[in-house]
């Protein structure tokens, strides 16, 4: 396989970058540290960027008349249009973007997660929602890898946000080249992935690289890249996952020892019970890949879909299920 490409990733700037929260703080995210030298970041601080202070007076989304404001209440700022206006001209300057890693339960970067208040009334109820950057960034990308450091906490959703962001920066790689060859090399390769992710969009994105009409290739990459996002857009279901599992498994079922069978199978039930990531079974695979020989499979991102330095089983335990 190539070397992996280097992802480009817009980051919250607080998160290890600058001392920009409104308490003038900046946080520290292992998970970040180690991903630094894999990716391109695109530091950004919505809320400075607006001309609020640091530190600042903090700022909250509050729904009036049925709509988010971003507003300041030891001062009454409403800083709603400012945020908007910047979030449109940032993201549409961004040329290339792979993904978005955010800072949880930001009132402007948080992309699911903020509390929504009623009112600014002491003690107003609250909701669940998006921030005003964080919820523009979800809606303008949403077939982009996009997440909080606080859901990649845990190593399922990890797991499936790298694959996600590799995957993506590796499509946009190869269309840069523009060539159906050079397509046709990039489906056969992350085909095991998708038959895990979805299987339905692969059988889309199959007939569109056979592209029976011989329609342009810049026009069929194009329509590709969306499907692609379509299909990377949910993390699988185990149960998907162990089915491309064992179907590997079956390369080399009669060179394998029960012993070494039964082991898979155990390896398989705890990723099922959430015990184990998906990086377990799949450096199992890969042993038997080195050791059995399979051209076919050697050449499956499956098995590898981001690089081996980042795999990491630390899990807080919480929002797998979100």
């Amino acid at each position: 396989m190539a070397p992996y490409p280097r992802p480009e990733v817009v980051v919250s700037k607080c998160l290890g970058f600058e001392a920009c929260r409104y308490n003038g703080e900046k946080l520290h995210d292992d998970f970040v540290d180690a991903l630094g030298p894999w990716v391109r970041w695109r530091p950004v601080c919505p809320e400075v960027a607006i001309g609020l202070g640091v530190p600042r007076d903090p700022i909250r989304v509050v729904e009036k008349a049925g709509h988010p404001r971003l507003v300041q209440p030891a001062t009454g700022r409403d800083c709603t249009e400012a945020m908007v206006a910047f979030s449109a001209e940032f993201l549409n300057s961004l040329e290339t973007v792979d993904g978005f890693l955010l800072k949880s339960r930001s009132p402007s970067c948080g992309p699911q997660d903020v509390k929504i208040y009623s009112s600014l009334k002491p003690g107003a109820s609250s909701r669940r929602g998006p921030g005003i950057f964080g919820g523009e960034v979800a809606r303008s990308f949403a077939n982009l890898a996009v997440e909080h450091e606080g859901r990649l906490r845990n190593f399922i959703l990890r797991e499936s946000w790298l694959t996600r962001l590799f995957t993506l920066a590796d499509f946009r790689r190869m269309a840069g080249r523009v060539s159906m060859g050079g397509l046709v090399k990039f489906h056969s390769r992350h085909k095991l992935l998708l038959m895990a992710y979805n299987q339905q969009q692969l059988r889309i994105m199959g007939a569109l690289v056979a592209n029976p009409e011989k329609r342009p290739t810049p026009d069929v990459i194009a329509v590709y890249g969306d499907h692609l996002g379509m299909a990377l857009a949910r993390t699988p279901s185990a149960g998907r996952v162990i089915n491309v599992l064992m179907h590997a498994m079956g390369y080399f079922k009669d060179q394998l020892k029960a012993a070494e069978k039964a082991l898979f199978l155990e390896t398989l039930d705890n990723y099922r019970a959430k015990k184990l990531p998906l990086s377990a079974a799949q450096t199992l695979l890969r042993s038997w890949i080195a050791r059995f020989g399979s051209d076919y499979l050697a050449g499956q991102s499956f098995f590898a879909p981001y690089p081996q330095e980042l795999v990491e089983i630390s899990d807080s335990g919480k929002g797998r299920d979100l």
